[in-house]
This record gives C-alpha cells, structure tokens and sequence, in this order.
C-alpha cells in the first residue's frame, strides 16, 4: 500500500463516519490480498456494502481503487478500469432510464 494518508484526500470531506469505517475495513484488508485476489475481493466488498444500504460516490470509489492499483500489476489494473467503465456505463443508462 502506497504511504499516502488517503483519509485525509479532499474527495472524502464531509464522509459519513460510517463509510470511512468500512474505507478503512475494505483498505486494511486489501493489504494482505495478492495483486490476483484484489478485484473479486474488492467486488465482494463493494456488494456487501450495497447489501448494507451503503453506497459510494464515483470519487470515493475512485479513491479506493487507486489505493488498490498500487499492489496491482498492470493487468489487473486493466481490468479495474475496464470493470469501472462498464459501471458508471450501467450507472448512466440506469439513471436516464
């Protein structure tokens, strides 16, 4: 994980108290994931949280998986961003439907 302090990133001012806590939850866990288990796991949490009634913005979701990048490698970063795309795609057409 890189040594930024990602609490303090200014797309997470004003976060509810209980979001950052799953942030935090969802960040440490990542950290003794392999690069190859990231993307189910962080798919897995992501679902979870919705499952809670938890969602997040475009700009906490990008946060998140910018941390996430570091530990990945270029492959797996492909396939973030290509799973990104296809969610604010569906995100999009949801929302003008």
């Amino acid at each position: 994980m890189n040594s930024f302090d990602w609490k303090s990133h200014p797309s997470l001012k004003g976060i509810s108290k209980e979001k950052l806590n799953i942030l935090t939850d969802i960040l440490s866990q990542a950290e003794k994931k392999k690069s190859d288990e990231l993307i189910p796991f962080f798919l897995k949490s992501a679902s979870d949280a919705n499952r809670n009634g938890i969602t997040f913005t475009d700009a906490e979701t990008d946060l998140i998986l910018s941390v996430l990048k570091t530990n990945m490698s270029q492959k797996d970063i492909q396939k973030i961003e290509t799973i990104r795309r296809l969610s604010q795609m569906i995100a999009k057409k949801q929302a003008n439907s």
